[in-house]
């Protein structure tokens, strides 16, 4: 009965991995791209839901909608959210400038557009938008509620009690 016991807790054991591996989980993900980081904030490990924003410094409807953005991140942070900012700017130093410019302290990680394909694997639900600004609201196991034009993000609150 213990051989039993013990061969049944080592075969558990031995498919946690590959559980686990089913949903990666969004931190997980994003801290082993070679994407560079904008802001010295990482993803939280753990949210609610995650909002993955594709935004660049020249792109004027996002310069528009960004510091709402930044007056909606305490609240949506305290209901359990993490924005991602998904930088299209072309060079680290105009993706650091356009996150100064804005005192943004959520996560932002530079992601060339014509290198959004390579990321969208790291982010379960995410798919490479057509235009920006845009937004995609996602719960950590993937499923994605939203996704569109970045000003609907203003109406999350909506968005994720659907």
């Amino acid at each position: 009965m213990k051989k039993f016991i013990l061969t049944l807790a080592v075969a558990l054991l031995s498919c946690a991995p590959l559980m686990a591996a089913e949903t990666p989980a969004v931190p997980t993900a994003l801290a082993n791209t070679s994407h560079t980081y904008l802001t010295e904030t990482k993803p939280a490990a753990e949210a609610n839901f995650y909002v993955y924003l594709c935004s660049a410094s020249w792109c004027g409807p996002c310069r528009a909608i960004m510091p709402q953005i930044i007056k909606e991140y305490p609240q949506i942070k305290a209901a359990g959210g993490e924005i991602i900012l998904l930088c299209f700017d072309l060079t680290p130093e105009a993706g650091k400038a356009y996150v100064k410019k804005y005192n943004a302290v959520f996560p932002a990680i530079l992601t060339a557009p014509n290198k959004i394909k390579d990321i969208e694997p790291l982010l379960p639900g995410f798919k490479a938008p057509r235009g920006i600004p845009y937004v995609a609201i996602v719960r950590p196991d993937g499923t994605c509620i939203h996704a569109g034009h970045g000003a609907t993000l203003l109406k999350w609150r909506e968005i994720i009690n659907k």
